[in-house]
């Protein structure tokens, strides 16, 4: 078996001092954050309001690292961390990531998309010699990085379908992989009464940052009691939403990679084809942002879809609500679940025994909350799928253990 792990590491500052360099980078953070937040405006294809949320987001996240410190009391730092960060990252992952690899005592080798070199040079100021920065192409550098003895855990964002074909790289390497991977997220509307409560949940979760996170809920499950209401209200709500060009102050929803845009109306060709009604909000236009060519998709609103539909089945990763209803609880739990994809499920309605079976087929469960509400009260909360959205492959005792579920970067990061 290969016997990766077993590294001398050089002697490095104990978790106090790494906490400190973490306070300073928060701390440079807050002193910083009105240049920070041009700085993305400018270099990203993101929205204003986005990335000012995602700038308070990692603030809190640094400051929550103090909270963790007496579940490092006895763990070891693995000894070198490699992170692939993904491109729609902007401060709160790399900098929360890279932190739980300080705090436990790695040295971080980092890299981000090569469309995101700019804006990788703006975070390697922000953090300094806490990690390293390394120019490379994706693939390349996840070959790289499982070569080298001296790597011991590789962090990987992306698609599943080509992370499966890790899996040997991996058993022959001993590298440690954690893969974080695509969603396809259920919303569970369970209680009529709940209704403007769920709706308002679902438009603000469902297109924050037009879609782009891996946690957005994108196929709603309706009790036939609150159906009809809830597809009123959905729409009445998207259509406030302001689509535009993300350099506008006062813009919710910004352009996707043309890909993105592609998928989206391929998806909602093949639900019109099957009887689904689509409302489109607005016209998609092409747009060019900060250099890098995206489409305009003002969101939409997708009523009777359900299960012979793409949009239901694949990710899309846009600004995209697709509503199904359902005759019974039972049925919108056996919908849920019928997905390779067990990232996060959310619910409204307390219903007994409900978040305990979708525990069992998501990562995580929200009851009458959003994971952009569970957030905020919880910036360092577990993170991690089951099936294909995720997973950690390592030896452990002689044996290749494959495993899925939520989990903390900073005991991944680290060992008892």
């Amino acid at each position: 078996m290969p016997r990766k792990g077993v590294v001398v590491v050089s002697p490095t500052p104990d978790t106090a001092s790494r906490l400190d360099v973490i306070s300073t980078i928060c701390q440079r953070l807050l002193d910083e954050a009105a240049g920070l937040e041009d700085a993305a405006v400018d270099l990203l294809p993101f929205p204003r309001q986005v990335i000012r949320a995602d700038l308070a987001l990692a603030v809190s996240r640094l400051e929550a690292f103090a909270g963790i410190i007496p579940r490092l009391a006895g763990r070891r730092p693995l000894g070198r961390v490699a992170l692939a960060l993904p491109g729609n990252a902007i401060l709160s992952n790399p900098l929360a990531t890279i932190a739980a690899s300080h705090l436990t005592g790695n040295k971080t080798l980092v890299r981000l998309p090569r469309r995101r070199r700019a804006w990788a040079e703006v975070l390697s100021g922000l953090v300094g010699d806490v990690a390293e920065f390394i120019d490379h192409d994706g693939a390349g550098f996840l070959s790289y990085a499982m070569h080298q003895p001296e790597i011991d855990a590789l962090m990987a964002f992306g698609d599943d379908a080509w992370a499966a074909g890790y899996e040997t790289l991996a058993r022959v390497t001993g590298t440690k992989l954690i893969f974080e991977g695509p969603g396809k997220d259920p919303f569970l509307v369970l209680c009529p009464a709940l209704v403007d409560e769920a709706a308002r949940a679902a438009v603000e979760a469902g297109t924050f940052n037009a879609g782009q996170a891996c946690t957005s809920p994108e196929r709603f499950y309706v009790v036939s009691a609150a159906y009809d209401d809830f597809v009123e209200r959905v729409t009445d709500l998207v259509r406030e939403l302001n689509a535009g060009d993300p350099k506008d102050a006062e813009t919710q929803i910004g352009p996707l990679a043309p890909v993105v845009a592609q998928r989206i109306e391929e998806q909602m060709q093949d639900a019109v084809g099957k009887g689904a009604v689509v409302l489109n909000t607005g016209l998609r236009k092409p747009m060019n942002v900060n250099g890098e060519e995206r489409v305009l998709v003002p969101p939409i609103v997708v009523a009777g879809a359900d299960h012979r539909m793409t949009v239901m089945r694949e990710e899309t990763f846009g600004p995209v609500i697709a509503i199904q209803r359902v005759g019974s609880i039972p049925e919108a739990l056996e919908l849920a679940e019928s997905s390779p994809y067990g990232l996060s499920a959310t619910a409204f309605g307390r219903v007994a025994g409900v978040a305990e079976r979708l525990e069992r087929s998501h990562g995580q469960v929200f009851i009458e909350e959003t994971w952009l509400s569970r957030r905020r009260k919880r910036p360092l909360a577990p993170y991690g799928g089951r099936r294909r959205s995720g997973w950690v492959w390592e030896w452990q005792d002689e044996q290749f253990v494959r495993r899925d579920g939520p989990r903390h970067n900073f005991l991944e990061f680290s060992r008892s």
